[in-house]
């Protein structure tokens, strides 16, 4: 009886396991966000089919696991590619509004008007005449149009 109960379990094991091979699901999260796996978090994910072998490789036929594996493998490059990508983007625009709001500031410090000076190595100061405060004005409208533009 022991050996009808064993031989039954093993039988449950296998069948399961080859029902759920080769299932995989897609759905939508709520940001519009397209997720894949196994187990779909709710009802409005649809199954998509993955072959249980490729033509071509009648040699080394692939088994339905191997090619969920390889598919779900794909999907996690894609999305991590993907990701990678994003955040590379958002770290180019972070730096690019940082350059931007930078070149804005010393822009308007510069049409202030009033007496600039800089301070040199042995800590003196040393005032600007009219025309270098224009050229400086000149040279930050220029950095302030490359920073700021859009695209």
């Amino acid at each position: 009886m022991k050996k009808f109960l064993l031989l039954i379990a093993i039988s449950l094991a296998c069948a399961s396991s080859f029902s759920s091979a080769g299932k995989i699901y897609k759905w939508t999260d709520n940001d519009g966000n397209t997720h894949y796996g196994e187990r779909p978090p709710g009802n409005n994910a649809k199954q998509i089919k993955v072959p249980k072998s490729t033509p071509n490789r009648a040699k080394n036929p692939v088994t339905s696991q191997e090619a969920t594996k390889r598919l779900l493998d794909a999907i996690d490059k894609e999305r991590k590619d993907k990701n990678e990508a994003k955040d590379k983007m958002a770290k180019e625009k972070a730096r690019k509004d940082k350059n931007c709001s930078t070149a804005k500031r010393r822009v308007a410090s510069l049409k202030l008007g009033g007496r600039r000076f800089e301070v040199d190595e042995q800590g003196e100061r040393s005032y600007l005449s009219e025309t270098e405060i224009q050229k400086r004005l000149v040279a930050a409208q220029k950095t302030k149009a490359e920073w700021c533009t859009k695209g």
